[in-house]
């Protein structure tokens, strides 16, 4: 028995043994790894060296990395390992660049730079950053207002955010929140900047016809919707001038046949929600568009959880049961009444009706859609007049030097500290003023008008007739020389 116990305690010594010393080797193998590539490469003699030594420090240890395999093969799952890998599938989303995070090199450097991010930097929970969202964030901007060089409160709470990192849970919080439209803004940016290309359309596809509003800043003089924002941050290349990360053109074609048909599905919406009662019985015949493809189904329940974007729980024809947003749904039973002209108790308001009955009308096809919009953008690459071809990129010293837009205030500072006026001067050019405008409004007096009135008098007359001789002289008379 004592025998068998010592032999069990040699081996597991001896294995110990093993595994530390093939941790050694690995680790001066590490120390010899090149210096010049990240990945290693055939034709550099320092990859080839540090691989010849890889390869030699593992067939060192072949037995103990066999035993480790048989221990993990024999050992059973138990309660524990079974959490830990639940908790490893619910950690931090995978971001596509940890460098800078989507963001351009100088709001990098602007937000890192700022007084607020460093204040921000001892919030440790997400609670914590969600208030400060709530109570700081009032603009979607990068930057303050009036500023080139001052990154706005949202920014600097999005960069904590990326810094922290959100697992899926706590990002569904932050598209979800009903506090405040800029958290969810925040949230939006977080996975457009962030997150890899191939889960965009995953998680914002479902905000394209959100109808909330709300203003991109407090000097706006317009309001916009969560839908429209989003739209913006999936068709657009540049947000308020500042480069996004660029879309893949596989990406981009998901992206279209995402946005193409999002007018009519809008009109749609806002015409359902008009006759959102008819949509609470159950049992009604409708239709849903389904991947592009009208399906028949009949209704089950109304979803109004989330108000800004409801959703229907249809059965379709096949016996699957479907979520469909309310914009994608139409009434195909004819016996149910859609005019808003019996709910709103007159007459009136038909006439305002357009001729589209969205509610029921499929309108034009997916397909066409997404044609009619491939062709206006190649249109627009294409048949370019003037100077709207592609332009040198600008690059990081010259996009310093670029002037700014500033406020009053701004160049007020400027002027005090270097007195030079910072008005603008207009490009066109102002004619010299004539003597007859230089003495305009200086008349003479009453004393120079009488002399100047005796002058003509006494030389005027005379002037004209000496000239008048003179000049019947040069016609009549010939010139004469005389010699001598």
């Amino acid at each position: 028995k004592w025998h068998f116990i010592f032999s069990a305690y040699a081996k597991r010594a001896k294995n110990m043994r093993e595994q530390a010393e093939a941790k050694e080797r690995l680790a001066e193998v590490e120390k010899m790894k090149c210096h010049l590539h990240k990945k290693p490469k055939n034709g550099c003699k320092f990859c080839k060296k540090h691989q010849d030594l890889l390869e030699e420090a593992q067939k060192q240890g072949p037995q103990a990395n066999d035993r480790r395999g048989q221990d993990k093969k024999k050992r059973k799952p138990d309660r524990a390992i079974s959490e830990d890998r639940d908790d490893t599938q619910r950690g931090p989303l995978e971001l596509a660049n940890t460098k800078n995070y989507g963001l351009s090199g100088l709001l990098q450097t602007h937000i890192v730079e700022c007084a607020h991010y460093k204040s921000l930097l001892t919030l440790e929970t997400f609670e914590q950053m969600v208030d400060e969202t709530y109570q700081f964030a009032n603009s979607v901007e990068p930057y303050m207002a009036n500023s080139g060089t001052l990154p706005s409160a949202l920014f600097c709470c999005l960069y904590r955010y990326f810094t922290m990192g959100l697992d899926s849970h706590n990002l569904r919080r932050l598209v979800n929140n009903t506090d405040s439209p800029y958290i969810r803004c925040c949230g939006f940016l977080y996975i457009r900047l962030g997150l890899p290309q191939n889960e965009l359309l995953s998680w914002l596809g479902e905000y394209l016809i959100d109808d909330e509003e709300f203003k991109p800043s407090p000097d706006s003089d317009f309001k916009t919707t969560i839908g429209e924002y989003v739209e913006l941050l999936l068709s657009q290349e540049k947000y308020y001038n500042t480069p996004l990360p660029r879309l893949t053109t596989a990406t981009k074609r998901h992206v279209e046949e995402k946005l193409a048909p999002l007018a009519q599905n809008r009109k749609r919406m806002q015409a359902n929600k008009h006759i959102v009662d008819v949509f609470r019985e159950p049992g009604m015949k409708v239709e849903c568009n389904i991947g592009g493809e009208w399906i028949v189904g009949a209704l089950i329940e109304l979803d109004e959880d989330p108000p800004n974007r409801p959703k229907i729980r249809a059965r379709l024809a096949d016996g699957s049961e479907e979520y469909v947003h309310l914009g994608k749904v139409i009434i195909a039973d004819k016996n149910v009444r859609t005019d808003r002209a019996r709910r709103g108790g007159g007459s009136g308001r038909s006439r305002s009706r357009s001729r589209h009955d969205w509610s029921r009308e499929k309108g034009r096809s997916d397909r066409e859609l997404v044609e009619e919009m491939r062709s206006r953008e190649r249109d627009k690459f294409v048949c370019a007049s003037g100077k709207d071809y592609a332009k040198k990129p600008v690059g990081y010293k010259a996009a310093c030097a670029l002037p700014r837009e500033q406020g009053t205030a701004s160049y007020r500072l400027m002027e005090e500290e270097t007195f030079v006026p910072m008005t603008h001067r207009s490009t066109t050019r102002r004619r010299s003023p004539t003597p007859e405008r230089q003495n305009f409004g200086k008349r003479p007096s009453a004393e120079q008008q009488a002399r100047m009135q005796q002058l003509f008098e006494k030389y005027g007359n005379q002037k004209s007739t000496s000239e008048a001789s003179s000049r019947s002289d040069d016609i009549d008379k010939a010139d004469f020389m005389r010699l001598g």
